[in-house]
């Protein structure tokens, strides 16, 4: 082969291939379209879901860090409300409810007419906190069975003794598989046996 067919042969070769791709094309066009939108759609679709990924651990984080820095019970309610539907609400409301019950209690046996107002708001605020929580299906056993017996003890010290008895019963249900439920069928037996006991003690509150 000659210097000057060489080029010629090339042309020849790449007219050919180009020829063959237009057929090709021509053939198979509408595929090649399907297949290159299939793959622009499945990266974008890759893309939005990786982005929506990363936000969304970032958000979960930042609540998670912002239900930690919370201690008291109002802002424990606050945090709930502004992040209403999360794992972190949830957990934020029955903290704020521990610590209201706690608080009530601790001041329930002050003979100050102040306090002892405040302390029955705490327990009543608690109560209604729990009772927000209690039905919740994202609400691990324990937690549940702590919610219920918690709230017993308030409806307890308030000498509503079937409420308590109810609330006891329902903790007590979950015995088999959390402590706060096994600890919830010594107090429903004890308030079983000694009710009327009870209600004399909580009434030298008065």
């Amino acid at each position: 082969m000659t210097t000057q067919e060489q080029p010629h042969n090339q042309l020849v070769q790449v007219d050919s291939m180009r020829m063959s791709f237009a057929d090709f094309a021509e053939i198979h066009g509408k595929k090649i379209i399907v297949a290159a939108i299939s793959i622009i759609l499945l990266c974008a679709i890759y893309f939005t879901v990786t982005t929506v990924s990363n936000n969304a651990f970032e958000e979960e984080s930042k609540r998670w860090a912002g239900l930690g820095s919370s201690q008291q019970s109002a802002a424990l309610q606050e945090f709930a409300q502004k992040n209403s539907g999360t794992s972190q609400a949830l957990i934020a409301r029955v903290e704020a409810a521990r610590v209201l019950i706690a608080q009530g209690m601790t001041l329930f046996a002050s003979t100050n007419l102040e306090i002892k107002k405040e302390a029955t708001n705490n327990i009543e605020k608690a109560i209604e906190l729990y009772d927000l929580v209690i039905n919740d299906p994202l609400l691990i056993p324990e937690l549940k069975a702590q919610s219920l017996l918690n709230a017993g003890k308030g409806h307890e010290a308030l000498r509503h003794f079937d409420k308590a008895t109810d609330y006891y019963t329902q903790a007590s249900l979950l015995g088999d598989k959390t402590g706060a439920g096994a600890l919830a069928v010594k107090y429903l037996k004890n308030l079983q046996d000694n009710q009327v006991d009870l209600a004399t003690f909580y009434k030298n509150f008065d």
